[in-house]
Order: structure tokens, then sequence, then C-alpha cells
């Protein structure tokens, strides 16, 4: 690879770079000698370069790769103002490998830090009698988990990349390393975190507060570890080359990691000693089974806001919150993130920053109150879901602005009654905002997406199993479904209408919980059902709606969130065709649409080019063939 220097950072230059509490001067002796004798001595000094982790998931180009790959090459957006080039190719379907986005140093910064930290952690575990056993593997599976997450944004990105655990500490090593299958990798990642999920801490406090929760949300925690692998056996899963067999055991692995974080959450707001979240959850969704944070609260106080949305995305380190790159504006330890900033606008009030827009074709037409019937032809078919609110803003002067992540808290009247009010998508001024500047955390997990990753997996199972022609075979009585994750585990199912019930019941406490005025209405709800604490009959029965259903839920739920495009790349893998991914993301492309279809046949097309720079130090590297140099989409 092309400045290993820049890509694979040492622990004695990361020291040197201001992230830890090290003296420079280090850097005048032998790099081994100042790794071996002068630094890894104590837990503070694992514990130092274990922050230094954290902080590059920081570093603006680390956003800048995470919001591009995972956001801006989807249908979710389109250029906005002032576009950097770049992106404008991007948005134009004329990738390059010489586009800067492709640029993976970034990631496998963090990465080398992380097998920097695993290397010597135990190391200086023999050195310092204050640094137990426990704490050493609490230290392991935090770098680990940091270590897969960043791996897994690369395979996603990239498909097969170059794949080491070794960290780079001595000159003499080589680094040209070949691109190994990502298959291969992600079966490492998992097998490495399912060694480690245990030995990280549960939490580091108990208060719910966001300022005292950020402990347990901007580092990694057992939650987060399950959750990131429930991720990668649904990804594992979903691949068009296993049998069904294998499929199946893949989803289930899935489902169990799933089950842990979802029976974590609803124990830990059971056991809620003091009484903070009681006023905070969702009622209806909880009565299905699953708390979520509420936009609205029947309990009193102000009829401002949708409060889960100013507390997830505004106020940050929710409760709600499993794992997210924390920024501060604390004096004194300020981090900002500025590229957020830039390419969703930190303060779109005043015209500035906002590289990007969400996509006209998210919503073709401003919603009015009498539009209260769902629609699968749709996203957002239905006024009252706040999310047509609180993820962009229709009327800005012909332009989507983006509001998630930018807005600190919302300040509108009409989210008063529960029940009884209704708005449209042009409801919201800018007065009605208060922007976060350049200060928003960036989620990497929350509870809505691991409720959403264990509905996909129950769908796909119970498609394997027959759901369809099970209707008149099986007791399908689901009139108690006040669930409990530790009371009605998958694994007991023995019908596909049992999978099938339980992963509607989690899509909907999802979608309930953003239309809390939709409760005594059947034609708010998907299927036409009415939410009354059960779900007396799902109409919705074949295998092609009941996967749109979970997909338009999280088109939805996540929007601006760097999912969208890894969730129709998963698609297209587990389809083995990019047609539905090529449908859709196609929209965004204009009169190059018809250049760049032909190009999407290719399923190597969704993955990204290798930067070329890393090509021409790396011979062991070769390119991505949907991107051949003489074969690059162009325009006219």
């Amino acid at each position: 690879m092309k400045h290993k220097a820049n890509i694979y950072k040492t622990a004695g230059l990361v020291a040197c770079m201001g992230l830890l509490t090290t003296s420079c001067d280090l850097e005048l002796l032998p790099l081994n000698e100042v790794v071996l004798e002068n630094f890894w001595t104590d837990e503070s000094d694992v514990e130092n370069v274990l922050l230094s982790c954290y902080t590059a998931m920081q570093d603006g180009d680390w956003m800048d790769r995470a919001i591009i790959w995972g956001e801006i090459r989807s249908d979710n957006i389109v250029d906005g103002n002032d576009v950097p080039s770049y992106i404008q190719n991007i948005n134009k379907g004329n990738l390059k490998q010489s586009n800067a986005a492709c640029s993976w140093a970034a990631f496998y910064s963090v990465i080398n830090r992380c097998n920097t930290v695993i290397y010597y952690a135990p190391q200086v575990a023999e050195l310092d009698p204050n640094f137990t056993d426990s704490e050493l593997a609490s230290t392991l599976a935090e770098a680990k988990g940091l270590r897969a997450i960043n791996y897994f944004y690369l395979i996603r990105t990239f498909k097969d990349v170059p794949f080491t655990f070794t960290p780079s500490i001595d000159d003499t090593q080589d680094y040209q390393l070949p691109a190994s299958a990502h298959t291969d990798i992600l079966d490492s990642l998992i097998e490495d975190i399912e060694g480690c999920k245990d030995d990280a801490p549960r939490r580091y406090t108990s208060e719910t507060t966001s300022s005292d929760y950020a402990k347990n949300t901007g580092r990694i925690t057992r939650p987060a570890l399950y959750a990131l692998l429930a991720d990668m056996y649904l990804w594992r899963a979903s691949d068009a080359d296993l049998s069904q067999s294998e499929q199946k055991a893949y989803y289930q692995k899935c489902i169990e990691a799933a089950n842990y974080v979802i029976e974590y959450k609803i124990d830990e707001y059971e056991e809620d000693a003091d009484g903070t979240l009681t006023n905070a959850i969702d009622n209806n969704s909880y009565s299905l089974g699953y708390p979520l944070l509420a936009e609205y609260s029947t309990s009193g106080g102000s009829n401002d806001g949708p409060a889960a949305t100013n507390a997830i995305f505004g106020t940050g380190n929710s409760w709600e919150s499993l794992f997210e790159v924390t920024y501060d504006n604390s004096t004194g330890s300020e981090t900002k993130n500025d590229e957020l900033a830039y390419m969703y606008g930190g303060n779109y009030s005043s015209g500035s920053y906002q590289y990007v827009s969400a996509s006209t074709e998210l919503l073709s037409s401003e919603l009015s109150s009498s539009d209260r019937t769902y629609s699968s032809s749709s996203l957002f078919s239905v006024c009252t879901d706040y999310r047509t609110l609180n993820s962009f803003h229709f009327s800005d002067g012909g332009v989507y602005g983006i509001l998630k992540y930018t807005v600190m808290n919302f300040t509108d009247d009409n989210f008063g009654s529960a029940t009884t009010s209704s708005w449209s998508a042009g409801d919201l001024t800018g007065t009605d905002r208060t922007y976060l500047q350049n200060y928003a955390n960036w989620i990497i997990y929350r509870l809505s997406d691991v409720y959403l990753m264990r509905a996909e997996a129950e769908i796909e199972i119970g498609n394997m199993m027959g759901a369809e022609a099970d209707d008149s075979e099986e007791d399908t009585d689901t009139t108690s479904v006040k669930r409990k994750a530790s009371s009605t585990q998958p694994s007991s199912f023995s019908t596909g209408d049992e999978y099938w019930d339980d992963a509607f019941g989690l899509i909907l406490a999802v979608y309930t919980r953003s239309n809390p005025r939709a409760s005594t209405n059947s034609t708010y709800y998907p299927g036409g059902i009415a939410y009354s604490g059960n779900i007396s009959n799902r109409t919705i029965t074949t295998y092609d709606d009941m996967i749109q259903l979970l997909e338009d839920e999280r088109h939805r739920e996540f929007l601006f969130e760097g999912k969208r495009y890894y969730d129709l790349v998963r698609r297209a893998r587990r389809e083995g065709s990019t047609s539905h991914y090529s449908e859709a993301v196609s929209t965004k492309y204009g009169d190059a649409s018809r250049a760049v279809k032909i190009k999407m046949a290719q399923m190597d097309f969704m993955y990204m080019p290798i930067y070329e720079d890393e090509l021409d130090a790396n011979p062991n590297l070769s390119q991505n063939p949907a991107y051949a140099e003489d074969e690059e989409t162009t325009l006219n």
C-alpha cells in the first residue's frame, strides 16, 4: 500500500500526533525503542492508545467516507449547494478510481491502532500488576470491536480488501498485501467477536440521562458487540451462493445476537430504579413488547417537539443508542464533526454548507391532513409519521434540506395533541429549529436497528419454512403479543407464520413509535392493522410484501444514517441480482441513468473501485473489474 505511514500509524507516531499524553521527543529514538522501552509500560499507556482508536473515528476523512459510502451513494441523496466535484461525480454515476472518496486510509489507520493495542496489551499486563485479567479482556474486546466495525465497513464498500490482524510496528514488515475474500474476512471477524463478546462491560453506568449515558454509548459495550454480530450474521446469510440450510443457520445466529440486545434493553428499562425512563418510553411500542423512546408522552409536560428525535439525534447518546461516534462541545475538550456539517448543513437556515440534499424521490408532493392511509407505493403516505418532519424538509426553496443530524431541537406546537393534531411536511419553518452546528454524533447502532435486523432474519426464515402455506394448517393466534424476548424466543417457533407474525410485530413497534396519533385508526397502519395492543389479523401474507414492508421501514427509520446503500447491496447479494438495487439507485443519475444502468447489471458495480494510489503502491492489488479505466462511465 502507498504511504504506509499515512495508512498504518504506529503507536509511537500516534503519540506524537497529540492524541496521547506522551512527549514527541520520543520521535528522535528508533521506532522499536520508542514502542517497547519508553511507552508500553503500564495500563494507562494501553488505555491512551485505545482511546486514540475512538478519536481516529472522529477524523474528518473517516466521517466523510462513512457518509459517502453508506448514504451518498444511495437513492436518498442528490447534490446540494457548492458541491465538491468528487461528490458530484458520485451522484452522477461517474465514479473513477481517482476519486478521493475511494481512499480507505482513514479506516486502516483505526484498524492498525486496534491491532497495536491487541498486540501490546497482554505484554503490558505482564508488567503492570494493576492491569487485571478482566481489565485486559475488556480492553481487547473494545479494540476488537472497533477493528471489526472498520473492516465491516471496508468489505461492504469494496468487497475484497487487504486483511491482517498484525500491527505495523516494524519497517521491515511487508504490507503489500493482496486482497482477501470478503467472506473469509467476515468469517474471521465473526469468530473474533464471538470469542470476546462477553468480555466487554455490559454498561459503564446505570444512569439514563444523556450526559451520563455517553459513557455507555460512546465506547464499545457488550450490547454493541452483540448488535455488530447480528449485523455481520445478517450480511453473511445474505449470500445467494449459500445453501438454504447455511443461510438459515446464519439467520438464526443473527436472531440470537439480536435477542441478547433486546432482552438487555427490556431488562434495563424495567429495572429503571429512579423512574427516569418511565415517561420517556412509547407505550404503544412497549405494548407490543419492544421499548423505544417516545416521540410524544401522554404524561404531561411540554407539547413541543418530537422527544425521541431530539434525544437521539439532537442531544445524542440517548438510552436507545448502542454505539455512536461521539463529539464534544465542552469548553476545553471540544471536538467537532465538521464533515457531517459540511455534508448535511450545519446551519441550513442561513444557507451555509449542505453539500448534499434529500432526494425529491422521497416525497413527491407535500402531505396534507387528509393523507392518512398507509400505502406501500409511497415511502411517506401518512401525514402523522414524525419522520416526514424529522428527517428532511419538503419546501426549503425547492431543495429538500436534511434535518436529521443538523437540528438539535424542534420546537413546534403542531406536535401538541397526541391523537387529534396532524401536520404537513411544510409546517416547520426555520424559526422552529435549533441547529446543532458542528457537534452531531454519528450513530453506528441503535435499538430500532436491532429490532429490524431480527425482523429481516425472521422474514427470511419464515419464507424458507413456507409461511404462505401455513395459514390454514397451523394455529396462528397472535392475540397475546405483548412480547418479551425472554418469553418468545424465535428458536421456539415451529411455523413460518410464527416467524412472520413476530417480524410484523417488530416492524409495527418501530412504525408505531413514529405514528403516536394513529393509534386508533387502522388506515394509518401497514396492512390495515389497527393498533390496540395486539395483532389480531396480519393481512400482509406474501414474501414480497413482507420484505418490502421491512425495507420501507428501514428506509424511513434510518434516512441519512449511512445504512440505506448497504441495505440495497445486502438485498442484491441475497437475490443474486442487481435488479432491485439498480431500480432504486438509478433514479438519482438523471441523463446518465441509461449508461449507468448498463454497468449496474454487474454485481461488482455495487462496490467502490480501489483508489489509484493504492494500486500504484501495491502490485498485489487488482482493480474491481466493474471500474476498468477504459470502461468508466462518462457523461456527455
